[in-house]
């Protein structure tokens, strides 16, 4: 097994005990199907790689036709299969976690999901910290990861602020340069980053506040009516 093959698989067994924390609730709770939703997206991401390596490698002869047999392109396809699953994991779970995050400030402060356009100010009010002096390790991972998804959506080149930014995240400092990619944007940094958006959650779920506010079905079976 490969190196992504193996995190996308620990990923899988990491999702599947983070849902059986939830199991208790009732089968629409928000906090529940959010994270069974998350267990369904990695999954079929590791499925999906696990498919294209099998291909590659078992029948190679049959895989390099598909480019004319020509290595490179071959590998270049290789390349890019990686790239765009970091990038469509990064996107759907950041999709789908903000869609939650605005949920939950929306019944805090009794306004619609959009009303605020500031995603850390969100942040700040359900985790109980302070924007842009944070204190709790979950809201400075969070931040780190926004900062790691935009940066991916510019081809991994860093464009927010001329000054660039540096983030605090478990003791180690992420630097982000201007015009430059991240120097630690390399070996699966960002997939092995999905594992600690699980512990995340789960923080955040179990949180006094979030139980506080009681039972409330997750927004994509509204969807469905």
């Amino acid at each position: 097994m490969n190196e992504i093959s193996k995190l996308l698989y620990d990923l899988c067994i990491k999702a599947k005990l983070k849902v059986e924390n939830f199991n208790h609730l009732p089968e629409k709770d928000i906090r529940r199907k959010h994270i069974e939703l998350f267990q369904s997206i990695i999954t079929v991401a590791y499925i999906n790689f696990e498919i294209n390596v099998r291909f590659s490698e078992t029948n190679r002869e049959e895989f390099l036709k598909l480019f004319n047999d020509d290595v490179t392109q071959a590998q270049n396809y290789s390349f890019n299969i990686t790239q765009n699953l970091n990038q469509n994991l990064i996107d759907t779970i950041l999709f789908q976690t903000e869609l939650i995050f605005r949920y939950y400030y929306s019944k805090i402060y009794n306004v619609t999901p959009g009303s605020e356009n500031n995603i850390f100010k969100i942040i700040a009010t359900i985790f109980d910290d302070t924007e842009n002096n944070w204190q709790k390790e979950e809201c400075k991972f969070l931040v780190l990861f926004w900062t790691l998804r935009n940066t991916i959506h510019t081809g991994g080149i860093y464009f927010v602020k001329e000054e660039g930014r540096k983030i605090d995240y478990k003791d180690q400092e992420y630097i982000f340069e201007y015009g430059k990619s991240p120097e630690f944007l390399k070996d699966n940094f960002s997939i092995s980053l999905i594992s600690d958006i699980l512990d995340v959650l789960k923080t955040l779920f179990e949180s006094k506040k979030i139980i506080e506010l009681g039972y409330f079905e997750h927004p994509s079976y509204y969807a469905l009516e």
